[in-house]
């Protein structure tokens, strides 16, 4: 997926609302209704070939599908059978009277490969009942994640009787991807008509920044364009340009760029307007598909010193978020980056709905050049880098600068910033409030020295099938990371740490059975009381966050903000459940959790009855 993200026209926002006097349609349906009775299809693959629904329901794991209300789709993903002839057939058009007329279409095709092999589409034709085909016109795919608006000329076929057009897809007998199309319409030009068909703006940008103004326009009149005047808007700033120069002929698309007209001078979001005001110096005849709104999301880029380093960081803050608000800690995988964990956590938008602000730090290079938190893996005995020292500093910047509240800071990360996750909770418990690991481990080292001075809630979401941080656990260091317990005996110690017992467990709905995998819980807590231990188990899971890709039964990002905002607003010391009266041992572990006898010079970890933790070598 590229970053741009462009906003299309779709058909009915384009041409419903046409003038009948300016043009006519021949055809006009948007499938809200499915699949009409006059348009037919041949299909050799075995699960009825173009179906039609929501883009929720024919989508599956390797091909979403953007949402565009009620669409039809052919899905090789979803099947991988035999779609190499799939025809999805529009009624009889008699085009012998016709003077000119173009086809109109969204259309969501990406041209991926996979396996060597390379998915086609087609606009094809038909001139004998569908007896034989030709073809009219070679989609191109874009890889964006957004619906195309298409225009096609059909000259080859005026002044025909018996025409069809047929929408083929072809997955070249391998598992390829798919073909989505809304909103079609054959219609005969006339008059003068300029649509306005996209913007083509990042979704997200690095604030401060100016960007380009840069969108689309195609001649759906019948009259040529050789000027036209946009006018843009984005917040209190506005402007007009005047594109001159061009010749424009039926179905012909021009692309204007207006060179740094949009200011982004802040984190927030920001709604980006246009709108051709005038056509040839003169008024557009359809006035209705002559505006387009971005929405573009800003995010401060900034450094901060760590010793003799400069740390890099994202922070965003949404406009409408309000005073002394959460802030939300972020931290990326091994290798992986902070603009990764921002595109597809979805943290952003999170952040806009329930009002608090995310910061994604960047962690530092280890010898090989990779990016990491560390938490000392194995290989990592020789790094230096104080993480928990940087990541205090930084939070308190960040809460000085922008009036956040100091007592609702929460963290949360994947694989590598997930196991930093649990060193917070180990020896940061006065600075975060509560914290979500995905698919996180406990590091056998960090766990002997776990000794935290309040009680910090964690959510850890975790599949069982992860080969990378094992679920099963790594006692013995053969994947080389380091020393780590299995991810229930991770929670069964915390759970003993806190004093706590098992409330509540369960499944979550099986909302996406095409996955392949489910998910339970486990809640341990005390009623009444601040400290929880949760754990989801993705049944089947790999190494993933789910709601981005793998499980879709649970979006692991509003999972982890909703067990944020339900943490108890104030903390509770270790031992503090029960303070007074006599303490007596009830359980003796060694320091991965278990059981076990105490013998001379081994260190042990004894829990007393009142809920307090004490680490003792064994025979003192």
């Amino acid at each position: 997926m590229t970053r741009t993200l462009p906003l299309l026209l779709t058909l009915w926002a384009s041409v419903s609302a046409l003038n009948a006097n300016a043009q006519t349609f021949l055809i006009q349906e948007d499938f809200e209704n499915g699949l009409p009775p006059d348009w037919s299809q041949q299909t050799l693959a075995t699960d009825g070939g173009w179906l039609s629904g929501t883009s929720n329901e024919l989508e599956s794991q390797w091909w979403p599908i953007a949402p565009h209300g009620q669409i039809v789709a052919t899905n090789d993903d979803g099947c991988d059978c035999d779609k190499s002839e799939d025809y999805l057939i529009t009624p009889e058009l008699d085009m012998s009277g016709v003077e000119g007329a173009i086809l109109a279409f969204s259309s969501y095709f990406d041209g991926g490969e996979y396996g060597g092999l390379l998915e086609e589409a087609f606009i094809e034709y038909s001139l004998d009942q569908g007896e034989t085909w030709s073809v009219l016109h070679d989609m191109v795919g874009t890889e964006d994640g957004a619906w195309d608006f298409e225009v096609i000329n059909l000259d080859a076929v005026i002044g025909e009787t018996s025409v069809h057009l047929a929408f083929r897809y072809n997955d070249q007998g391998g598992w390829l991807f798919g073909w989505g199309i809304d909103d079609v319409a054959v219609l005969e030009p006339g008059g003068l008509d300029l649509a306005l068909t996209g913007l083509d703006l990042a979704p997200l940008v690095e604030a401060p920044t100016t960007e380009d103004l840069t969108g689309n326009v195609i001649n759906l009149g019948a009259d040529s364009v050789f000027s036209y005047t946009i006018a843009w808007a984005i917040g209190s700033e506005s402007g007009e340009t005047t594109v001159d120069g061009v010749a424009l002929g039926l179905a012909d698309q021009h692309t204007f760029s207006l060179a740094g007209v949009l200011p982004f001078e802040a984190s927030g979001n920001y709604a980006v307007s246009a709108e051709i005001i005038s056509v040839n110096g003169t008024a557009d005849d359809i006035a209705s598909n002559n505006q387009q709104t971005a929405d573009v999301t800003a995010i401060l880029y900034a450094t901060f010193p760590d010793g003799k380093e400069l740390r890099e960081y994202y922070y965003y803050h949404p406009s409408t978020a309000p005073d002394n608000c959460p802030l939300v800690f972020v931290f990326h995988g091994y290798t992986g980056d902070a603009e990764g964990m921002i595109q597809f956590t979805g943290f952003n938008t999170l952040a806009d709905e329930y009002g608090f602000a995310v910061c994604y730090p960047e962690g530092s290079e280890d010898s090989g050049g990779d990016q990491f938190w560390n938490v000392g893996y194995a290989f990592h005995q020789n790094e230096t880098v104080d993480d928990l020292g940087f990541t205090s500093s930084l939070r308190q910047h960040l809460i000085e600068t922008y009036g956040l509240d100091g007592d609702r800071v929460f963290g949360t990360g994947f694989s590598n910033g997930a196991d930093f996750c649990y060193m917070l909770a180990c020896e940061s418990s006065s600075e975060f409030r509560a914290v979500a690991p995905i698919a996180g481990i406990l590091m056998s080292d960090i766990q002997s020295e776990c000794s935290p001075e309040y009680m910090v809630p964690i959510l850890e979401v975790h599949g069982t099938q992860d080969n990378v941080s094992l679920y099963e656990g790594d006692l013995e260091n053969v994947d080389g990371w380091g020393a780590y317990p299995s991810t229930p005996d991770a929670m069964a110690f915390f759970v003993d740490l806190f004093g706590i017992s098992l409330l509540d467990s369960g499944n979550f709905p099986d909302v996406a059975p095409w996955d392949e995998s489910t998910v339970d819980y486990q809640k341990w807590g005390l009623e009444g009381a601040c400290p929880q231990v949760w754990l989801y188990t993705v049944q089947g899971g790999g190494h993933s966050w789910p709601g981005a890709w793998e499980n879709q039964d649970i979006d692991a990002s509003l999972e982890a903000w909703q067990f944020f905002v339900q943490s108890c607003s104030e903390p509770m010391s270790v031992g503090e459940l029960n303070p007074s009266g006599d303490r007596t041992v009830v359980r003796v572990t060694d320091v991965l959790g278990r059981e076990t006898e105490p013998k001379p010079g081994v260190l042990i970890i004894l829990q007393y009855s009142d809920g307090s933790v004490e680490k003792r070598i064994s025979g003192q």
